[in-house]
């Protein structure tokens, strides 16, 4: 892998790069994780030129045996999922799982979790890993909970932490992990498949040579963190996955509730990084996050979300614990067959 990397940038060959992730993958277990390169897009609305990251960090063995067992679990966990099985990978490339203690993430920013490599002819045929950063999330306090009223401030700086860590593992490696790319066949016939959402029957496929990012474009990133979301909001209240976790049956309610807020914040916080002139997104998660706030509050038939103005500059984001779990549910799942 080191070796690649030199190659990597004494001649800045992505091909030199991909190969130094080819051998990160096959690295297993590792007590000291590392990787480094040009790998995140996110910023770069034509998603092609990637910032710099360098990271190193110690593996927490015991804290990551949870991650280890969504991991075994996850080709139960994964026909549960909404689409058909045509949709899906025939087989689940299990990856690492583990909890990370960062030592130093050189970067622009340091996230919660990853799923990494992402050169999606890699992810597709010889797999990936996850992490989860988990000395990077800061302590909440209801001081600097903004949209939230102070009842609502102090559920969330109970349930945050412990919540967040659920939806981060879903996230990563029931989101990100999950689906395919489905290309042409030899004969140049393309798959057949029933819409799940309207019952009709179309025929879809990559062309040769074409990837996730170059069909989708400036969207693309944003598109797949909503769904990496919404694949793990969807998943939250699946017993054998909450369970792994060490939430019971009757603490799912607030823990979805509690996810399901910060993503609506997250949301709203996110707008200074839209851009109206050039009617684009800066950043991926905040804009995935947005889509997913508005999906709920335009199609809602209960009340599940509500906006409280309070002057000209402030308001309150209003979500009914009761009607997330029942009817926010079925919307979640409708937005993730949709994505």
């Amino acid at each position: 892998m080191i070796e690649k990397y030199i190659e990597h940038f004494q001649t800045g060959s992505v091909d030199a790069h991909k190969d130094s992730q080819r051998e990160w993958v096959k690295d297993k277990g590792p007590v000291v994780e590392s990787d480094m390169g040009w790998i995140e897009s996110y910023v770069d609305p034509e998603n092609s030129r990637a910032y710099f990251e360098g990271l190193v960090a110690i593996v927490d063995k015991e804290k990551s045996k949870k991650f280890g067992t969504l991991v075994k679990e996850s080709e139960t966990i994964i026909p549960t999922l909404p689409w058909p099985k045509n949709m899906e990978k025939e087989k689940f490339l299990a990856p690492d799982f583990t909890l990370l203690d960062v030592i130093c993430f050189a970067s622009n920013g340091c996230p919660l979790g990853i799923n990494i490599p992402n050169y999606d002819d890699i992810r597709e045929t010889e797999g990936f890993k996850n992490v989860f950063l988990g000395n990077v999330i800061g302590s909440y306090n209801m001081s600097n909970i903004q949209f939230a009223s102070e009842e609502q401030a102090k559920v969330l700086c109970d349930w945050t932490l412990r919540s967040y860590e659920l939806h981060v593992a879903c996230h990563e490696l029931l989101g990100h992990g999950t689906g395919k790319l489905i290309y042409r066949n030899e004969d140049g016939s393309a798959t057949t498949f029933t819409d799940p959402l309207n019952g009709e029957t179309f025929e879809s496929c990559y062309e040769h040579g074409e990837v996730w990012n170059t069909k989708f474009g400036a969207i693309s990133s944003s598109f797949e963190e909503c769904r990496a979301d919404t694949t793990g909001y969807f998943l939250a209240t699946n017993k054998d996955v909450y369970s792994i976790f060490g939430f019971e049956e009757h603490e799912i309610k607030t823990m979805l509730w509690s996810n399901v807020m910060n993503q609506l914040r997250k949301g709203i916080i996110g707008l200074p990084l839209y851009n109206p002139e050039a009617k684009r997104w800066g950043q991926a998660h905040t804009q995935g996050a947005f889509v997913i706030t508005m999906f709920i509050w335009k199609n809602q038939k209960s009340k599940i979300i509500d906006f409280e103005m309070l002057g000209d500059n402030d308001f309150r984001i209003h979500l009914d614990k009761e009607n997330l779990y029942t009817e926010g549910q079925e919307l979640i799942s409708k937005l993730l067959l949709t994505l």
